[in-house]
């Protein structure tokens, strides 16, 4: 089967989804074609190495800055094909656009795959209102979108004009948990068009360490790992351990890995609070370097909280950790709780409770190894049960294939 994807951004070092997605698809004997609008700096996840996928991304114009960059590429693929790439450009472009939208539609047509693909995938909202030439350039493929969730703090909202535009030539939508699909509805998404299918993970990188301590050290060992910014709680996640350490005497570290607007004032209330010796700050790391921290939790927190219109839909660092046999203490934020080992929603709290995340690391302060490597155990079940990529993908293009484009595209 030929497959096209576009993503917003690839490489990103914040999403290794697209990475197993997309290694998948390869490992299952389909073509595979990889565009995007931009990537994110940082060190390249080995999967992407190992298949060479940043050397095989096809770069799209987001903007006419970006014109620069692509046209003379365009240039050079209508020279080589005038008739095919002509045809595609001609189908792109619209008497009712505006000129500075049609010259960005044809560049990215004459840059788009000439030979039809059986299933376009498109990842992100932002990603399909720029790519909103695929219906006309390939009338008969199936065109499917992966709802990721609401933009990010910081990033306007798309209009919703442009979303239900950009929606409507869509086959068929998938996207992380029943929570998110109702996001996806609330954005214009029709209901019968939208199927829950979390991104998955590929459980080789995973390896099972069934044989792992637990209080190490003789303490609770305790890991946050994401981007340090606003609605991820990390800053209210460090005050809960410092309550729980300097208040209530309970031994134990915290490491957090990650990098973001907040990391300053994450270090100065380490500085200011006495809480060099127990909590380390690692910035951003690997994927395998994280692999390496969860297997030495034996607590992942994730405090995360809504956020203007973000807000979390799988966590997929939760997943990672309970891969891992760490226990996850989340907050009952979006899709998280279905996201989450039932045996380890006891531990949950509100979004943005204090208190409550407070409550919940004294109690699980309290579980000794055997009660910890028992609840480790059971997320690691629930994550192996619900989260296999191979199985994943085959749902996703079953699905996809069976539903095909509409008759009245």
């Amino acid at each position: 089967m030929k497959i096209l994807t576009i993503a917003e951004h690839y490489p990103s070092p914040f999403k290794p989804y697209h990475d197993t997605q997309f290694e998948r698809f390869v490992l299952d004997g389909h073509e595979l074609t990889i565009c995007a609008f931009g990537y994110h700096e940082g060190e390249l996840n080995p999967v992407v190495q190992r298949h060479g996928f940043h050397r095989k991304t096809t770069y799209l114009p987001l903007t006419l800055k970006d014109l620069r960059s692509t046209a003379p590429r365009a240039f050079a693929a209508l020279v080589k094909h005038p008739s095919a790439c002509g045809k595609r450009i001609a189908a792109a472009v619209s008497a009712q656009a505006s000129w500075k939208r049609n010259l960005l539609d044809a560049v990215r047509a004459a840059l788009l795959p000439s030979e039809a693909p059986d299933l376009c995938i498109v990842h992100n909202l932002r990603a399909l209102i720029h790519a909103r030439v695929l219906r006309r350039l390939y009338p008969e493929a199936v065109i499917a979108f992966y709802y990721h969730g609401n933009e990010l703090p910081g990033v306007p909202t798309a209009d919703r004009e442009q979303v239900v535009q950009a929606l409507e030539p869509v086959d068929v939508i998938f996207t992380n948990t029943e929570n998110s699909k109702g996001k996806a509805i609330e954005r214009g998404c029709a209901p019968d068009k939208v199927y829950v299918c979390p991104v998955g993970f590929n459980l080789d990188d995973f390896p099972d360490p069934v044989d792992r301590a637990y209080l190490k050290g003789g303490r609770l060992n305790v890991l946050m790992a994401g981007r340090l910014a606003e609605g991820k709680g990390m800053l209210m996640g460090l005050r809960a351990f410092q309550e729980v350490t300097q208040k209530y005497g309970v031994v134990a570290n915290l490491r957090i890995v990650g990098d973001g607007p907040e990391r300053e004032q994450i270090s100065r209330f380490i500085r200011e609070n006495g809480l060099h010796a127990s909590v380390t700050l690692l910035g951003r790391q690997t994927q395998q370097r994280l692999l390496e921290e969860y297997r030495a939790a034996d607590v992942f927190v994730l405090p995360s909280m809504k956020a203007g219109n973000w807000e979390e839909n799988q966590a997929c660092v939760v997943q990672e950790a309970m891969l891992m046999r760490a226990v996850a203490l989340v907050s009952r934020t979006g899709g998280v709780p279905e996201s989450t080992a039932p045996e380890m929603l006891a531990y949950s709290f509100a979004p943005g409770d204090l208190a409550g995340l407070v409550d919940a690391l004294l109690r699980v302060s309290q579980l000794g190894e055997a009660e910890l490597r028992e609840l480790g155990a059971k997320g690691r079940a629930f994550a192996e049960q619900r989260y296999d990529i191979r199985r994943l993908n085959a749902e996703l293009i079953e699905i996809a294939m069976r539903c095909g484009p509409s008759r009245t595209h």
